[in-house]
């Protein structure tokens, strides 16, 4: 049998940043059709801000085997919808997933097929246990940067095209200065 070496990793708690992790940057084009605004989504498209980045540690896709990334969501809104991951089901749907807030304030919108959503606000030190088969979404409800941690098996991949084509039951939007959950008036069955 052939051992993979462990590995130890630093992550910069105040930024976010994996040295040496594999980096994505997302920036509001990547969300074209996310967002209920498109009028604000236009206007704000003219500056195309980074949403979120992620720092992630990946190894092969292994069944047994597990990936972890930082993720850096920006505050910002589109219209009264705050910045947001594009949001996944797993590929392999029988697959979990931990979350942990390091920085920042924000939440996780869980939905199964169905469209049954859940809300679980997050912050510093919240552990958020999404399980199989639900599809997950953070949300930046804060001025500052949302930081947290994903840890998931290697082998779980990310379904976006059934959020892309669908979208989440519900929407986060701000108002009168608090985050609230409300339906999406384009949610699909």
């Amino acid at each position: 049998m052939e051992y993979k070496n462990p590995i130890g990793v630093n992550i910069n708690l105040e930024t976010g940043v994996i040295p040496g992790a594999k980096k994505l940057v997302r920036r509001l084009s990547d969300l074209k059709g996310y967002f209920q605004d498109e009028e604000a989504y236009s206007e704000l498209l003219k500056d195309d801000p980074v949403v979120y980045e992620v720092y992630a540690v990946e190894q092969e896709e292994s069944e047994g085997d597990l990936n972890f990334a930082t993720t850096v969501l920006y505050p910002g809104k589109v219209g009264r919808e705050f910045f947001f991951t594009k949001g996944h089901f797993h590929a392999k749907p029988d697959r979990a997933e931990i979350y942990y807030g390091i920085k920042g304030k924000g939440g996780m919108l869980l939905q199964t097929p169905e469209g049954k959503a859940e809300w679980i606000e997050m912050g510093p030190g919240t552990v958020v246990y999404v399980p199989p088969y639900w599809a997950h979404r953070t949300v930046n409800t804060g001025n500052e940067p949302f930081i947290f941690l994903a840890i998931y098996p290697a082998d779980a991949g990310h379904d976006y095209g059934s959020i892309k084509e669908k979208g989440f039951s519900k929407l986060v939007i701000e108002e009168n200065g608090e985050a609230k959950v409300v339906d999406n008036p384009r949610w699909k069955e």
